[in-house]
């Protein structure tokens, strides 16, 4: 099994000639290469017949042992009102005042 980098290179292609063959952006080569994000099932498909290989037949890099990876990082979802712990809660409100209604001055 090889990986994108090495069948991309084996054919002389640059990222940005693969992402023309595939129907993504080049950064998109760029970040499967470098292993910041995996391709999608349809792309893999691609890849596969750009490739002239069964996807199954590529590897796309990942660790033998997934567990120790930590997991990813996402935010966390907080009302607008609800406080951070050791936050301000001038900081906290900012923006959600209610502004007072304009009047016509006629």
């Amino acid at each position: 099994m090889k990986t994108i980098r090495a069948l991309r290179q084996e054919r002389g292609w640059t990222q940005f000639e693969l992402a023309l063959a595939v129907g993504v952006q080049p950064q998109t080569i760029y970040l499967w290469e470098s292993g910041r994000r995996l391709p999608q099932v349809l792309q893999m498909r691609k890849l596969g017949e750009v490739f002239g290989l069964c996807s199954d037949e590529i590897d796309l890099g990942l660790p033998a042992d997934l567990s120790r990876t930590a997991p990813p990082r996402g935010r966390t979802h907080r009302r607008r009102d609800e406080l951070i712990p050791g936050q301000d809660r001038r900081r906290a409100t900012r923006g959600t005042e209610e502004t007072p209604a304009k009047h016509d001055s006629r």
